[in-house]
């Protein structure tokens, strides 16, 4: 079955130029597959009911977003959030909003004292198929994203979120995977201030669309990674340079691609997903802070 929907995949051809996305990524589609078949980080798919505790209405009329939104354990947080606060749009890999984020999306608002909102970028789709992941991924357009993204922030900012009645303070801009990518141009083209924080996203390398940037710019990547390797890895941050966007890029030894799972690897001190996370933190302490 599951060789069957790869020569599906390859060989199917849309009258609307679907054929195009997927002949043009089927390379990096491959790789993908080969990693996360080796330690797929889904064990069961959730509803996306269970999972969200927000909706948003969308940026066209009929469509609503679901989210996830976590706020911090503390009574500090609850008690100031009257004022302006800052927010974490956390976006999910290619399998679709699942536990995983979510319990990131905790700990994450726990460490930075930040409200983190964790949206459904699918639009209802959640899947542990890997093919069909590799879809929902190649036939969501960085634009429809762009567009919800621009809700959730437009929706935060007027106050309507419980959590953030104030508005946003200051906004970065978190993916793993898919969302990694998805995140970087989502600042890039629509919020060139948002602080970025790429978890072994698709890289950019065109230094005239990073010079768009105003916010720094976090990359998060394995050596082992046959989707981005280490070529590619020095361009983006060589792009970054050149582009002036202050950024903090680190390639960790001993791991390829998805290697940070879940919260676990972190409370146990694995490495170098602890190391990554730290990272990470430290640099959205840093630019929620400044």
């Amino acid at each position: 079955m599951f060789v069957t929907a790869i020569i599906f995949f390859s060989g199917y051809k849309h009258p609307n130029s679907v054929h195009g996305l997927l002949s043009s990524s089927w390379t990096s589609s491959v790789a993908h597959i080969l990693e996360h078949l080796t330690s797929p980080p889904l064990r069961v798919v959730t509803p996306l009911e269970d999972l969200t505790n927000t909706r948003i209405p969308g940026p066209i009329s009929g469509v609503e977003l679901l989210a996830h939104v976590a706020t911090p354990n503390n009574n500090n947080f609850q008690e100031k959030n009257k004022c302006p606060v800052p927010v974490l749009i956390l976006i999910h890999e290619f399998f679709g909003l699942n536990p995983s984020i979510v319990e990131k999306a905790k700990g994450l608002a726990n460490e930075l004292g930040c409200v983190v909102v964790a949206p459904d970028t699918f639009r209802g789709s959640v899947t542990d198929f890997i093919p069909k992941a590799i879809w929902l991924a190649l036939s969501t357009p960085q634009e429809r994203v762009n567009d919800d993204l621009d809700a959730i922030y437009n929706y935060i900012e007027s106050g309507k979120l419980a959590s953030a009645p104030g508005g946003i303070d200051k906004l970065a801009v978190m993916g793993f995977c898919y969302g990694g990518g998805k995140a970087i141009r989502y600042s890039m083209q629509r919020r060139v201030d948002a602080a970025t924080v790429i978890f072994y996203g698709k890289p950019v390398t065109e230094v005239d669309q990073l010079q768009r940037l105003k916010a720094p710019v976090c990359g998060v990547f394995g050596r082992n990674d046959v989707q981005f390797p280490i070529p590619l890895l020095e361009s983006f941050q060589q792009a970054l340079n050149d582009a002036n966007v202050q950024n903090d890029i680190q390639i960790y030894d001993g791991v390829g691609h998805a290697f940070w799972s879940d919260m676990e690897q972190v409370r146990s001190g694995d490495e170098p997903q602890t190391q990554a996370y730290r990272q990470c933190t430290k640099f959205l302490h840093q630019y929620f802070e400044r």
